[in-house]
């Protein structure tokens, strides 16, 4: 069970003295070099294990001290009350849940280099409230260790760093260095030194969504100053940038009296994890004098001992953003934007060396990290997560997988060559991987399509995918594929948790699924075997989607046959299908307490459709005008679809029935009550007809019911007339 007190494990003062050292010997260290200067520790502690923090000393370097004695709680409730009631937040939130339900599902994996780095965050927080000189020299010597250390292990020597919590800030910060080198006078003049020339900022259009509109407002430019490059349509990865129309680009921006300033590239785009062709956009840059940025996953592999010469290749780039925290398994730590300049005053002026000794020691978890796992261990992590995505590659190709390459918008003559399985092997059920061949990528991106081609050799596989797709009755469309794919993540995601599976949608292909060991399996323990565990579970939901999709007419058609059901179209839902029973007393009903009364019934079909089949998934459709469904989910082979058919409408019938009595009861009753009104009405005429005239007038009407009292033939009264 999570426990917020018991995060970070027991361990000896091993830390605390190195700790203490650090912050007492600052004040000696020179910053022009560190002690651990001159390679990347293999440990901090001499029995090489990680040093770990004790429950009651994460505020305090001095192992005898406990938060108790730190925080006065005589006037408020207990530590352990307040830290079980962030438990419950954090493990909960605002939802209402059981005891009994498993938390678990929503804790990551934390291994001791990631309590190491969330102790981290407790000792900035410390180090606040240190005396400001200490903590600048102090802030100097981590700075300066961390980033020499990370410029060596990502092939990146004689760079400066600038560490960012956003990852966006600093590719901001990057192209106010470019824009300061390019334009003399901007310092000074700000906008008008643009006027004349304005600046050009070239951005893939397989890049983050949002990015390049996050550039300009924070540079204070125009939407005129983004220029989105397109991606390749006939060669090459449609995820990566088209180099010539960049050329192109360029040449008309030059041409139109406009300064082009800065390319940012991916290695490893977000949706597929591809490369753009680094050494065509580095010679490009020389040639017009660009600025050329780099970011993405892939760059993670410049630290193995074997690295694709595709990747290499981004040694010779401007700037490069990092992110080892993710990578490593660090929480809370920053992005990296590592740099190279030949003025520091370019640097200062663009806002990449803060004099905030705060904002830069946010570096403190990378730090602790770093020596924490040494170089063999940072290698060996980030070689684990490569590992891990080309054996779920090999896993997927194992049971007859089609390896869509990049050449997937072109035609086909030579790309029969891609296909990992046989098509006749995999007449329906078939899984789509989006790979890129020049590169190894630690990002696979995979999808579930069901229907079966056979890619010709003289048409593109698009009009293949489409000619097939009329002609298989059991074909989907886009939009059904989408739900049934984003099911399938959630399902995997259900089944096998230590395999953490994102959904992304291309514009080309849709709902995909993705897996980034380097983003998820520090996280979540991903091994190999969790991975053969993933496969086999896909194998068997496979075979389920294909049961389903096959018996979707057969549904339909069930569902028509009846008089009271109606088969609901509805694309978004990931199943068998949807069916609405409409009674017959509310097949002209449009009222709204019609479409409640409608409601309620098909609710309670569902209910007892629930109790009857317990292993079958029901769930509440939206059908025309917000009325409830009966949906049907994805179900396993062997599930009696008739039975299910036929026991909604004999449920539905049984209702209406049971309604149908009620009503006629309720018409009685209705009736009784109007026959009672009238006879009173009528009662109350004679009642006055038999009264005199006398009776009427006031003052005689006492002399008169003196002298004669009337009498009252009420049922169930009796007056008695005494003489």
């Amino acid at each position: 069970m999570f426990s917020l007190l018991g995060l970070v494990d027991h361990t000896g003062p091993d830390f605390y003295s190195e700790a203490s050292m650090m912050v007492t010997s600052s004040s000696e260290y020179s910053s022009s070099e560190s002690s651990y200067g001159s390679e990347i520790p293999q440990q901090i502690t001499n029995d090489g294990e990680p040093p770990l923090i004790d429950n009651d000393e994460i505020l305090d370097f001095s192992p005898d001290n406990s938060i108790s004695d730190l925080i006065d709680t005589s006037s408020g409730p207990k530590l352990e009350e307040i830290a079980q009631q962030l438990e419950n937040i954090i493990a909960h939130g605002d939802e209402d849940h059981t005891p009994s339900d498993p938390a678990e599902n929503l804790m990551q994996h934390l291994d001791r280099t990631a309590h190491l780095a969330m102790v981290g965050q407790s000792i900035i927080a410390y180090l606040s409230i240190l005396d400001s000189s200490h903590v600048r020299r102090l802030t100097t010597r981590i700075i300066s260790d961390t980033t020499l250390w990370l410029s060596r292990l990502f092939r990146f020597d004689d760079s400066s760093a600038y560490y960012h919590m956003d990852d966006r800030e600093g590719l901001v910060r990057v192209c106010r260095l470019a824009l300061n080198s390019k334009y003399d006078k901007f310092s000074s003049e700000g906008f008008n030194a643009l006027y004349a020339k304005p600046p050009i900022i070239y951005i893939s259009a397989a890049s983050r969504p949002g990015l390049g509109q996050f550039i300009c407002s924070q540079l204070g430019l125009p939407l005129s100053s983004l220029c989105t490059v397109p991606c390749n349509t006939m060669f090459g990865s449609q995820h990566t940038m088209d180099i010539a129309s960049l050329e192109r680009l360029i040449k008309d921006d030059v041409a139109s009296s406009k300064t082009p300033l800065i390319v940012v590239a991916n290695v490893g785009t977000p949706v597929a994890g591809h490369t753009d062709n680094l050494s065509r956009l580095r010679t490009i840059c020389d040639d017009h004098s660009l600025w050329l940025h780099v970011n993405g996953h892939n760059l993670a592999t410049l630290s193995l001992s074997t690295v694709p010469s595709s990747i290499l290749a981004a040694k010779r780039v401007n700037s490069m953003t990092l992110h080892p925290g993710t990578w490593l398994g660090l929480p809370g730590s920053p992005a990296v934007t590592l740099y190279k300049t030949a003025d520091p005053a370019l640097s200062l002026a663009a806002g990449l060396m803060s004099s905030q000794p705060q904002e830069r020691l946010c570096a403190l978890p990378i730090w602790l990290g770093v020596q924490s796992l040494g170089y063999n261990g940072i290698v060996n992590r980030l070689t684990h997560a490569a590992s891990l995505s080309q054996h779920l590659s090999q896993r997927l190709n194992s049971i007859g997988v089609i390896n869509l390459t990049e050449t997937m918008g072109q035609q086909k003559i030579e790309g029969a060559n891609t296909l990992e399985g046989s098509v006749a092997e995999t007449p329906c059920n078939t899984i789509q991987v989006f790979t890129q061949t020049d590169t190894v990528s630690p990002v696979v991106v995979f999808k579930y399509d069901n229907a079966s081609r056979e890619p010709s050799m003289t048409t593109t596989v698009e009009d293949d995918v489409t000619e097939d797709r009329v002609a298989d009755p059991d074909s989907l469309s886009s939009e059904l594929l989408n739900a049934f794919n984003k099911w399938l993540c959630g399902e995997l995601n259900r089944r096998v948790c230590k395999v953490f599976l994102e959904v992304v949608e291309g514009d080309q292909e849709g709902v995909c699924l993705k897996f980034s060991p380097l983003e998820s399996a520090p996280y979540h323990g991903t091994t190999s075997e969790d991975i053969d565990d993933l496969v086999q579970n896909l194998k068997d939901i496979l075979n389920d989607l294909d049961f389903t999709i096959k018996q979707r007419s057969q549904f339909k058609s069930l569902v028509e046959s009846q008089e009271n059901l109606r088969y609901i179209d509805d694309d978004s839902h990931a199943g068998l299908g949807a069916m609405q029973f409409i009674p017959d007393y509310l097949k002209k009903e449009d009222s709204e307490a019609g479409r409640k009364e409608l409601n309620s019934v098909n609710s309670d079909i569902m209910q007892r459709l629930q109790l009857a089949h317990e292993s079958l998934p029901f769930v509440a459709v939206s059908a025309v005008k917000d009325t409830v469904s009966v949906g049907l989910g994805v179900v396993k082979p062997g599930a009696n679809i008739e039975e299910i058919v036929e026991g909604a409408w004999t449920i539905g019938k049984e209702l209406e029935d049971s309604s149908k009595f009620l009503e006629s009861m309720s018409e009685i009753i209705l009736k009784g009550i109007e026959e009672a009104q009238k006879e009173l009405e009528r009662e109350n005429e004679n009642k006055l007809m038999e009264e005199v005239v006398l009776r009427q007038i006031p003052l005689m009407n006492a002399f008169v019911n003196w002298w004669s009292p009337p009498l009252d033939l009420s049922p169930g009264k009796c007056y008695v007339r005494y003489p």
